[in-house]
């Protein structure tokens, strides 16, 4: 009888851990809007999002001029060159995308202004996946 007992406590234990798995994925995909009410952000910008387990496109519209950007999703974060992985004082200089729980990241570099500068978002939904929210740190 122990060893049925200990087979019931393993298929519970089983249960358990595939129970609090990682929760899925969120889907970004479609056109995105913002809300200037609610942001700090002076621009008009929408975003058209695809999205595939290998990529994030990203088209851009910021006050009338559009650009898309490409970022490879890398099931593994690796650090960034001359940086640890989760540190935000140095952003990869190739741009790629990659999960942190439901959030999606993205890391590039851009120019403002004349200079190059480190662009990281982070990219969360709302519990409905009506609202997305952006994140932007700019090094």
């Amino acid at each position: 009888m122990t060893s049925v007992a200990g087979t019931a406590s393993l298929a519970a234990v089983l249960a358990f851990f595939q129970a609090t798995a990682a929760p899925a994925r969120p889907d970004f995909s479609g056109r995105w809007t913002l809300d200037r009410s609610r942001s700090q952000s002076p621009e008009t910008i929408t975003l058209e999002i695809r999205q595939s387990a290998a990529e994030v496109r990203i088209a851009s519209t910021r006050n009338g001029v559009s650009s898309e950007r490409v970022y490879p999703v890398e099931i593994e974060v690796k650090p960034a060159p001359g940086g640890r992985a989760g540190t935000v004082a140095v952003a990869s200089a190739r741009p790629r995308a990659f999960w942190d729980g439901v959030k999606l990241v993205t890391e590039g570099t851009g120019n403002i202004q004349g200079q190059t500068v480190s662009i990281k978002e982070t990219l969360t939904l709302n519990d409905a996946g009506t609202e997305m929210t952006v994140e932007t740190l700019i090094i």
